[in-house]
């Protein structure tokens, strides 16, 4: 591997992940990244003093997940902070709440007396949460592949409280509804997110996790080009030849794109590919995109890091036809986070960071758009008394903000979704039938919840370029 040039495009979790983990091997890796900061969409901005994250994130499994698996490979200084209670649940008006593990015998009280679901319901939900219990590895999600999350919920309750709930927490995981999800993926993200009890916020901000990795991957001797972009990968013979940026040519050995695979195939071009591998890439659907308030106050309205705020019978898909058709919601759910709760460092002292968003198609009409950031202003003022008075600074994203950062030219959260129709063997690999050609990213990740997904997807590819790399060897 140390004679193998090596270029990486994108320096998200994904891309960043695997430059690290290379880098580790004696690679020196080449990363472009095409804005002015490490990360895309799990990168941190600075503003007013303060750190800002590009996205609304939470790592589910934090210091027990793929981000922290990276950074202990490769020696990234990447520290999770976690705090307990976790999350302020608000269902129909009633709040209350939840602890580091769901399972705490608060936290299962008051999701119980918030969602209130039927007493008839009550047997079939416990021999659903037997099920979540159960699935702790993918072995066990082999049997609820390729088929909905919500038949299998459907088969143990009826309950449409519940329901609710548990489609908003499959939204939260994959930016897709039940009804979409993968019955084997959310089993098991489900599982990992109650039972670890790590749900946490990285030390130092969003943005210092791929950071950190790029830290190792130059430390190493690689090589980080912001402010570029690669506009062609070049290939010849069914074989990667290097690419061609906006400020020149590249020759290269190994390509990994953290561009989606989509992307991925607009730089190559599809004649590079078989036609059912660009049939599958053209016809995929990607997750949900959404819209995001961020504020700079000057007092801490709140003391707990996340509030999941959700009206009775609230439907995220019906939400999202609604938009789609250019129809406004009386009211819709909201994620709400609060950093500097649980990492102080990211304001200077006095300030604090409140971030509240819903979701929205990934594409949509810029005045719808900032109809429905009106809706979510109004709400967090609801939610939070002094909220305008307080606030010191404020800015506003849409779905466009979140494509024009991370270049896939619409502003899905996630990626390629996790959909019973694209789950496990479904998945595209991280390796491309165009040899020396890499895909990392959460569109090629086997399993994991957002930003985990893509640390997943790292680890995946370095893998398989080791294996390959290896295989050239034995063959020569």
């Amino acid at each position: 591997m140390k004679d193998k040039k090596v270029v990486v495009i994108g320096s998200g979790i994904g891309g960043a992940g695997v430059a690290a983990l290379l880098a580790k091997d004696g690679v020196k890796p080449i990363v472009f990244e095409r804005n002015a900061f490490v990360g895309g969409k799990a990168g941190s901005i600075e503003h007013e003093g303060c750190l800002f994250d590009v996205g609304v994130h939470i790592s589910a499994r934090g210091e027990k997940g793929p981000l922290a698996q990276i950074a202990k490979k490769t020696g990234a200084d990447v520290a999770f902070i976690n705090k307990s209670p976790l999350l302020r649940l608000n269902y129909g008006g009633r709040d209350g709440l939840i602890y580091q593990k769901m399972t705490h015998p608060v936290s299962l009280y008051n999701i119980y007396r918030i969602v209130r679901p039927s007493i008839k319901s009550l047997l079939g939900m416990l021999r659903l949460v037997k099920l979540v219990y159960s699935t702790k590895t993918k072995k066990d999600a082999q049997p609820y592949y390729h088929i909905p999350a919500k038949s299998i919920i459907d088969k143990y309750m009826s309950d449409p409280d519940m329901q609710t709930f548990l489609d908003i927490c499959c939204n939260l995981m994959f930016g897709i509804s039940t009804d979409e999800a993968s019955a084997g993926d959310f089993l098991l993200a489900f599982n990992n997110w109650i039972t670890s009890g790590t749900t946490a916020y990285p030390k130092g901000g969003y943005g210092a996790i791929p950071n950190a990795y790029m830290k190792v991957c130059e430390d190493a001797g690689g090589e980080l080009h912001l402010n570029e972009t690669v506009n062609r990968i070049i290939a010849e013979d069914g074989t990667v030849k290097g690419v061609e940026s906006d400020k020149g040519f590249y020759p290269a050995d190994i390509i990994i794109s953290n561009a989606s695979v989509v992307k991925t195939l607009d730089m190559t071009g599809d004649q590079h590919f078989p036609d059912s591998y660009v049939e599958k890439a053209r016809n995929a659907i990607d997750s949900v995109g959404g819209v995001m308030v961020k504020y700079i106050l000057d007092a801490p309205l709140v003391e707990i890091p996340m509030t999941l705020y959700t009206p009775r019978r609230f439907s995220v898909p019906d939400l999202i036809k609604d938009l789609g058709q250019g129809r406004m919601p009386d009211d819709m759910a909201l994620f709400i986070v609060s950093p500097t709760v649980t990492e102080p460092g990211l304001a200077p002292e006095g300030l604090h960071l409140l971030y509240g968003g819903t979701v929205t198609p990934a594409r949509l009409d810029k005045d719808l758009s900032n109809e429905v950031m009106d809706r979510v202003e109004n709400r967090l003022e609801k939610l939070h008394p002094g909220l305008k008075e307080h606030t010191i600074w404020k800015e506003r994203s849409d779905a466009d903000v979140i494509a024009a950062i991370s270049g896939r030219g619409h502003g899905d959260a996630i990626g390629m979704a996790q959909r019973y129709d694209q789950d496990a063997d479904k998945r595209f690999s991280p390796r491309t039938p165009l040899e020396g050609l890499y895909i990392v990213g959460a569109d090629t990740g086997s399993f994991g919840i957002g930003t985990e997904l893509a640390a997943q997807s790292a680890m995946e590819t370095h893998a398989l370029i080791l294996e390959d790399t290896a295989g050239v060897h034995q063959a020569t």
